[in-house]
């Protein structure tokens, strides 16, 4: 039996003395660990190049030293955790929480540029379709010199319907609306690759049938809206006016009335606002394009009156050519909406004033009824709902977004001024 003094024989609880240090170098042999509750001595640091052995763990609560730091190239060892509560200290930071956020602020300012990107090209568009409406403007003035440039020529105008509707069929509808808003799509072609300038889906005839009632439905509303405000201007002391047409004389000027009024542009207006304008804005979204493009419309037709109708009627245009697909609902939708003035006309030149008026009730009384029955068949059928495109990346533009770009277009700005002319010129004292 040996006489050696072991102050611990078990090992349990032995610290090493103060102030005692390893010497250089010195490892601790495989698979040895730290006694239970054994904490270095103050001051105390590892050796140059000290290692810990394979599968080593720091027992629990272990803390580093103040102001310790990890010796060069020092790697955790394979399955390490650090001890609940750890912190790294001050200033330390991941390599990849940094490749991280560097990678999260490129994404924000590459989703930003294409967000500014997609306004810059709005913008380019609604300064096409302003160059249109200015196109719209100077060939109303051309035509009105070439009226007056002679009196009799401004006399023929003046009395009889057929010159004047065919007159508005040739420097009005297609010299004024098609041809701009044509020559618009042409310069932009390539733009209608992914969207048909003229939208073609085939469309069942019930289908065409619930449509047109709908779309009249919504039109005889935008009248009575046109005619409450009306109204109301008038209670106020001011009357809102709008050019008249001239009764028609014969059967040939009626026969051109309902030509020049409700075929005319019908095929003419459909064209350029829900083919060519909707073409072109309807890939920034459907909303988007609907409003603006109805906007335009309204901008068209020169007077307050005709501007809060043509933009209420623009709205259900657009929408049941999105919804379809097709252009062939809103040119009947449209035709059959100018169409009532006309059969209006034609019955007075016929039957009289009071027939006429009581073939004007019919036709709304008619459409009421017809539009609400259709309604309710495409409501129960699912086909009346409409949502507004989500974004589908961060930082796009909303809907508001997009048509605050497009009204912002300096050349569109510069010909509204010819709606607020008309607008002004068109308000009169009751």
């Amino acid at each position: 039996m040996s006489n050696y003094y072991n102050p611990d024989p078990y090992g349990n609880g032995y610290q090493q003395p103060n102030g005692y240090q390893q010497p250089n170098g010195y490892q601790q042999p495989n698979g040895y660990q730290q006694p239970n509750g054994y904490q270095q001595p103050n001051g105390y640091q590892q050796p140059n190049g000290y290692q810990q052995p394979n599968g080593y763990q720091q027992p629990s609560g272990y803390q580093q030293p103040n102001g310790y730091q990890q010796p060069s190239g020092y790697q955790q060892p394979n399955g390490y955790q650090q001890p609940n509560g750890y912190q790294q200290p001050n200033g330390y930071q991941q390599q990849n929480t940094y490749n991280h956020y560097f990678e999260a602020q490129k994404q924000t300012l590459f989703y930003q540029a294409q967000a500014k990107e997609e306004r810059r090209q709005i913008r380019k568009i609604g300064n096409m379709m302003g160059a249109c409406v200015l196109a719209f403007v100077l060939v109303q003035f051309i035509a009105s010199a070439v009226l007056l440039m002679s009196e009799r020529v401004y006399e023929l105008y003046e009395t009889s319907s057929i010159f004047q509707n065919s007159f508005g069929i040739l420097f009005v509808e297609l010299l004024a609306v098609a041809l701009p808003f044509g020559v618009m799509a042409f310069l932009n072609r390539e733009k209608y690759k992914s969207t048909p300038l003229i939208p073609n889906k085939h469309i069942r005839f019930s289908d065409l049938s619930l449509w047109v009632g709908f779309g009249m439905l919504c039109c005889i509303a935008a009248n009575y809206i046109v005619a409450i405000m009306m109204t109301l201007s008038e209670s106020l002391g001011y009357e809102l006016t709008q050019s008249d047409t001239l009764e028609p004389e014969n059967l040939f000027a009626c026969f051109i009335a309902a030509v020049s009024t409700a075929v005319v542009p019908a095929v003419c207006e459909e064209f350029a606002m829900r083919c060519c304008s909707l073409g072109l804005l309807r890939k920034y979204g459907k909303a988007f394009g609907v409003v603006a493009v109805s906007l335009v419309f309204g901008l068209l037709h020169g007077n307050l009156i005709q501007f809060v109708f043509a933009t209420l009627v623009g709205l259900v245009l657009g929408f049941v050519t999105v919804k379809t697909d097709s252009i062939v609902p809103a040119v009947i939708i449209h035709g059959f909406n100018n169409g009532m003035s006309v059969v209006v006309l034609i019955a007075e030149y016929f039957f009289g004033t009071a027939v006429s008026e009581n073939v004007s009730a019919g036709l709304f009384i008619f459409w009421i009824v017809v539009g609400i029955i259709c309604a309710v068949i495409l409501a129960a059928k699912h086909k009346l709902g409409f949502r507004f495109n989500k974004p589908k990346q961060p930082f796009a533009n909303t809907t508001l977004m997009k048509i605050g770009a497009f009204i912002s277009s300096p050349v569109l700005i510069i010909s509204s001024f010819y709606l607020i002319i008309s607008v002004l010129l068109s308000i009169q004292r009751a």
